[in-house]
């Protein structure tokens, strides 16, 4: 495990140090209910090839905590680690300051997620200012082998009303 993340901070000081286009950012999300509480973080480092293709390495820490429907047991709490690591294609761009992608990513969980899946996310990003980004992902389709639930094959979540909303910084 060291290994690893000695490898992805020289590699992130090889791309830092070579001029390029690169960002830093992620997303925070929180969804709190009576019985039901989850808190998600998610960093991501990302680096522009060229102006259709961009590349990133993400991870992603989920704190969950359930409450059964018998009264007598008490609260269940789970926490998710995982690897995302994605391939952005950019489309097309929209004047200045908007583009529509298409990300293929990996999941890979370390933690309480033991399986993998890669999923297809179109989205739209913003870019407010020369530095700041803001990129809106909605639903999904992929491949699941144990990440999402306990089922594996092919599935589709066209779910607009919660967009996964991400948060960059460019260099």
């Amino acid at each position: 495990m060291k290994k690893l993340f000695l490898t992805l901070a020289l590699a992130f000081v090889g791309i830092m140090s070579a001029n390029a286009q690169v960002w830093l950012g992620g997303g925070l999300g929180a969804q709190i209910e009576k019985n039901y509480t989850s808190i998600s973080v998610s960093p991501e480092v990302g680096y522009a090839i060229n102006d259709h293709w961009q590349i990133a390495l993400g991870a992603s820490y989920n704190f969950e905590k359930n409450k059964p429907l018998v009264p007598d047991l008490n609260f269940q709490t789970n926490n998710y680690l995982s690897l995302e690591p994605y391939v952005r294609y950019v489309a097309t761009t929209i004047g200045d300051k908007f583009s529509l992608f298409f990300d293929l990513t990996g999941d890979f969980g370390l933690i309480d997620a033991n399986g993998w899946a890669a999923t297809l996310r179109p989205g739209i990003a913003w870019m407010a200012t020369k530095h700041w980004t803001a990129a809106f992902r909605f639903g999904f389709a992929g491949y699941d082998h144990g990440y999402y639930g306990t089922n594996n094959g092919f599935f589709l979540n066209c779910d607009l009303a919660t967009p996964q909303i991400r948060l960059y910084y460019n260099f």
